[in-house]
């Protein structure tokens, strides 16, 4: 594992091994983190603005400082640094108010990309039909997901070279070895047995779509015809959020959210699931990899 720094003026600087390091990886979050702790005298007149990790001559990290902190107590000094990957410019930053017409991947690649040092990959880079609407106060990584899901139909994606991946992730199916724990939570309180609809001659909720899985509960939601999700995505999200499997691993597994694994010895539930979050741990020479996992969405 090797961290290297990148100063304001370019230059790199190849840290001694961290004494504490904590990778995070989440579904939900566009960005990855990286948490990183240097026991040893680090220079207090270096204050990089970017650092990149590396695991067997691979880069599994890029990104921007956002918090350095020292601290002096009983006597020894200690170096935080606490850093997320270049897709949080995106978040950082506001996109230039306008109206788009006909707007296609490299257009949005030059005006929102470009400046912030990153670039698209993969994707359809025709110009599409239509127009998008860009208002005050958007981020950048709201006016791309409102493009990509839109006119490619598809949410981007950071890779670890710190590129927006503008095609379909293809999971990776995980063979873990080293499991030192796994654990599997029921939460029955997240299900949902039925979704009642609104019909929209008659303004009667009378449509109603059972969930034959939640079985001796009783968790009702009523939606108008044309409210968000659809009844079957919602009942889904519930069976989802139902359950979780937890499994810790000696050392660091490369995994990101998307990609599958298989528990048979927890039941048919757990035949195919969905990695959620990774966070790696590295402390005090003791590496570990946590993985959380629901059902996989995809049928």
């Amino acid at each position: 594992m090797r961290v290297i720094f990148t100063m304001p003026d370019g230059a790199e600087l190849m840290a001694g091994p961290p004494s504490g390091l904590t990778l995070k990886r989440d579904a939900d979050a566009p960005a990855d983190s990286l948490e990183l702790t240097f026991a040893f005298d680090f220079p207090a007149e270096l204050e990089p603005c970017a650092a990149r990790l590396e695991y067997g001559g691979q880069t599994i990290f890029s990104g921007i400082v956002d918090e350095q902190t020292v601290r002096h107590e009983k006597g020894e000094k200690t170096t935080y640094f606490s850093l997320r990957s270049r897709a949080a410019l995106l978040l950082d930053n506001e996109a230039e108010p306008c109206t788009l017409r006909m707007p296609s991947l490299r257009l949005m690649e030059q005006r929102i990309l470009r400046p912030l040092g990153l670039a698209a990959e993969g994707g359809d880079t025709s110009p599409k039909q239509g127009e998008l609407i860009i208002e005050k106060g958007t981020s950048c990584w709201s006016a791309l997901c409102a493009f990509s899901e839109r006119f490619l139909q598809i949410t981007p994606y950071e890779t670890n070279g710190g590129r927006l991946c503008f095609t379909a992730r293809t999971p990776r199916t995980l063979e873990l070895s080293e499991v030192l724990s796994l654990e599997k939570r029921r939460m029955p309180y997240a299900q949902i047995s039925r979704v009642v609809v609104q019909n929209t001659r008659t303004g009667a909720y009378s449509a109603v779509f059972e969930n034959p899985a939640a079985r001796g509960v009783f968790r009702t939601r009523y939606r108008t015809a044309d409210a968000g999700l659809p009844p079957a995505e919602i009942l889904a999200a519930g069976e989802r959020a139902a359950l979780s499997v937890r499994a810790v691993c000696a050392g660091f597994v490369d995994a990101v959210p998307g990609d599958v694994c298989a528990f048979p010895q927890l039941g048919n539930a757990c035949a195919r699931l969905c990695l959620q979050s990774m966070r790696y741990r590295l402390t005090r020479g003791i590496e570990e990899t946590e993985l959380a996992f629901v059902p996989d969405a995809a049928p």
